[in-house]
């Protein structure tokens, strides 16, 4: 059988889909270009209404293109598995863990593919079928924890992903290893809680966890996908101080910058604690860059609440913002506040957030002017290649200038829209 996989939302949901993948090539199964492919393997998401309706026009594009079979599994299947199942008898929700979907996925189809004789992909032009392979990227995703424990008002993923737990350090370990051998030197920590990573083994945190993997011989990066600032725990900033293969970039959710809004949406924190927690970090850790997540317009944000949000990403120093508008989601505890926020001022403020990201953004590319950085590249095209530094600022280089998985030291010539101009010394 030939396959294609999908997936929608976060890197856990990569992370997941990887599994489904590396587990139906193990059973003798082969990718292919989803146009090629008789089966389609989608991992959903549900992290709001527009991201669950994605999901399902995912669904519906793999039938219109030629699916035979649609295998669906991740967060909105495990949310409403019925609501795939009734969009077409070809579809096939898969409940449960992301192991145990993938593992299912796998035993569910029958004789292996026939390998000898391949379909074809641009048949007037006689190309044969070239199998995608983890290998053509140079970042791998390793999760190393699920599930969550804290149940902010907004967020339905506890009720889908289940209580946190940690896989052993030793199976994280073995992945990082693969990885490298699949030609991936940068891997990403991820996981729905991260900062709750504990192997008791070992008694290891994250930052012991990161330390460990950079000591893996060929892993040139060690990232760290997103972390509550609660979790901005002494091992890691170790971790980020100590060890230079541990990039100087983590993502920490603010959410919100007013105190009523946070203790609404069932945070743990309040504005002064993620601004004393960010502070402590920088000063740890000089040039570290944070970034962040925002929801706009939840049920309690006045014009006063979204100013200081405003606020405190200025104060706090976030290099970009990510913002989101504010959705109810059936079955948690905010759908009882309503939405009480207008859609034109949700918009409003998602826009004006954009803008102060912008801004931010371009100042601290500004500073990086005539100075010199590391760059592992993970693109290359016939006009140029691009990869980031440390710190995850996006960097464009001639077309010639390295290969996809090559660290190159550049200079700093000019700022680009979305990154930097820059050559190889």
């Amino acid at each position: 059988m030939y396959f294609a996989v999908k997936f929608l939302g976060c890197k856990v949901s990569h992370a997941d889909a990887m599994l489904a993948r590396n587990a139906l090539l193990e059973a003798g199964h082969a990718e292919a270009p989803e146009e090629e492919a008789e089966l389609h393997v989608i991992n959903t998401c549900c992290i709001t209404g527009e991201a669950e309706a994605k999901s399902r026009q995912s669904v519906r594009r793999s039938l219109k293109s030629g699916a035979r079979e649609v295998y669906v599994g991740g967060c909105a299947v495990n949310l409403r598995a019925r609501q795939f199942a009734e969009i077409d008898e070809a579809v096939r929700p898969f409940t449960g863990t992301a192991e145990d979907v993938a593992q299912a996925m796998a035993d569910a189809q029958g004789a292996c593919v026939d390998l000898e004789h391949p379909p074809m992909v641009g048949r007037a032009r006689g190309q044969h079928l070239e199998t995608r392979s983890a290998s053509a990227r140079t970042r791998g995703f390793v999760k190393v924890q699920d599930g969550c424990d804290c149940h902010c008002a907004y967020c339905i993923i506890p009720t889908v992903r289940g209580a946190a737990r940690s896989r052993p350090a030793a199976a994280v370990l073995e992945e990082v290893r693969t990885r490298v051998r699949q030609g991936q030197p940068e891997v990403v920590m991820t996981g729905i809680s991260v900062g709750d990573y504990r192997d008791r083994q070992n008694g290891w945190e994250l930052g012991d966890l990161m330390m460990q993997a950079a000591k893996v011989e060929g892993v040139q990066r060690v990232r760290l996908s997103s972390v509550e600032v609660i979790h901005v725990r002494d091992s890691l900033i170790e971790a980020l101080r100590e060890e230079p293969k541990v990039c100087p970039h983590l993502h920490v959710p603010m959410q919100s910058g007013d105190d009523d809004v946070l203790q609404a949406m069932g945070r743990h924190y309040t504005a002064q604690e993620y601004k004393e927690g960010i502070a402590s970090l920088r000063e740890a850790v000089p040039g570290v860059n944070v970034t962040t997540d925002i929801i706009v317009g939840f049920p309690n944000e006045d014009e006063a609440a979204f100013e200081r949000t405003l606020e405190l990403v200025s104060e706090a120093d976030i290099g970009r913002v990510h913002a989101f508008s504010y959705s109810p989601r059936p079955g948690t505890v905010a759908e009882s506040l309503g939405d009480k926020v207008a859609p034109e001022e949700k918009k409003r403020r998602s826009q004006v957030l954009r803008g102060l990201s912008e801004v931010r953004s371009r100042h601290r590319r500004v500073e990086k002017l005539g100075g010199r950085e590391r760059v592992l590249v993970d693109k290359v095209a016939h006009t140029q290649c691009s990869g980031y530094t440390p710190d995850y600022t996006r960097c464009y280089l001639p077309a010639d200038a390295a290969r996809a998985g090559e660290l190159v030291e550049v200079s700093v010539e000019e700022l680009h829209a979305d990154g930097l101009r820059v050559t190889p010394v």
